[in-house]
């Protein structure tokens, strides 16, 4: 039997929650179809791609256009690849990850007269792209064969302008490698976590100032990533007088030893597309305490169930939530058992299945 051949499209495999699933579902699908991973510009990696996935860059190194003119340029210089890329490896479906290259998947696959399916990572109505993608993303969006989201919110705001029976809503899978270095909650050490890039919009800053405001005792803060606030954060720390309490240890290859180690996790987002970080820590039975940000908190936690929801930026109700998980082991013990049977729908071999009856349905 001949192998389908399919094609991911990103524009790099630079740590973020659309290179992790990406990669998690290109190894994935390597069992069954002949997997191509294309990749606009060449970054370094924290992901290991698969030995049997076909691993192409399209470039060496990124160089950010100066003007409208050469972004137009580049952005024909990527299609023509994809295009060769394609027609030279027969390729049958391509399927984009994030919007420029969504767009680029849209056009490549019209012109080389292929289905294609496209997928959204982030909010839309908080990551505005620029007029120029924006435009672009208007016109050619309803070509799709079939757009991927993560939550009804963003389902929603996609359906002014394409067919709702060409959107599917599709959570981002739990990556099985990682879990099968989770260990048991009960050897777990004082510490709260959080994971993700140190901006505004992750807003880090909520939590350590919450955690500066409580009698901490013998618990200690690691937060893990890295971005453009991290010295900002790290001056703050020592302004609040707990630099001796928080961990800095950005991007890291092993964030399982850090689930592993810790008692709480605590995610701050102001917006989300799908939250990562959050799904990978109740996966591993962390008691989790998240802001009811848009969106995909409220669809991985039930509030007081299996974890804490807060509201955007209420520095009081993270303090009151933290104490209560600092302070009573028992409950930790109770959102650790629930936060991990909550997670069987976001397990890869789910995901799997829903992708797999998309391209398998795509003519």
């Amino acid at each position: 039997m001949i192998k389908k051949k399919i094609a991911f499209l990103i524009p790099s495999l630079s740590p973020g929650g659309a290179e992790r699933v990406v990669v998690s579902l290109a190894n994935k699908f390597a069992n069954k179809f002949e997997v191509f991973l294309i990749v606009l510009n060449k970054t370094e990696t924290v992901y290991n791609v698969d030995k049997e996935v076909n691993l192409i860059y399209l470039q060496e190194k990124y160089s950010p256009s100066t003007s409208l003119i050469e972004a137009i340029k580049s952005n024909v210089i990527y299609v023509k690849k994809i295009v060769k890329i394609a027609k030279n490896n027969q390729i049958d479906i391509l399927i984009g990850f994030t919007t420029s290259v969504n767009i680029l998947t849209v056009i490549s696959s019209r012109l080389l007269k292929k289905p294609n399916l496209i997928s959204e990572r982030n909010n839309p109505e908080v990551y505005v792209p620029n007029t120029f993608w924006r435009i672009l993303r208007n016109f050619w969006y309803p070509f799709t064969n079939g757009l991927i989201v993560q939550t009804e919110l963003i389902k929603g705001f996609y359906q002014k302008t394409i067919q709702e029976s060409k959107i599917k809503i599709i959570p981002n899978p739990i990556d099985e490698i990682m879990l099968s270095a989770r260990k048991d909650y009960s050897e777990r050490e004082n510490v709260i976590l959080t994971v993700g890039r140190l901006d505004a919009n992750k807003n880090q800053r909520l939590l350590i100032e919450a955690f500066a405001n409580l009698n901490v005792g013998n618990w200690k803060l690691v937060i893990a990533g890295d971005g453009v606030l991290r010295e900002e954060y790290k001056k703050l720390t020592a302004t609040l007088g707990i630099a001796y309490k928080v961990d800095f240890v950005g991007n890291v290859n092993n964030v399982s030893d850090y689930y592993n180690k810790a008692k709480i996790f605590v995610f701050t987002s102001q917006s989300e597309g799908f939250p990562n970080a959050l799904l990978e820590a109740m996966s591993f039975g962390l008691p989790c305490i998240s802001t009811d940000c848009p969106s995909g908190p409220s669809e991985i936690i039930k509030n007081n169930e299996n974890g804490y929801l807060i509201e955007v930026n209420n520095r009081r109700q993270l303090e009151g939530q933290l104490t209560n998980l600092m302070d009573n082991p028992g409950l930790c013990m109770k959102f650790s058992a629930k936060a991990l049977l909550s997670n069987d729908k976001f397990k890869i071999q789910e995901i799997y299945k829903q992708w797999e009856t998309l391209i398998l349905n795509l003519k």
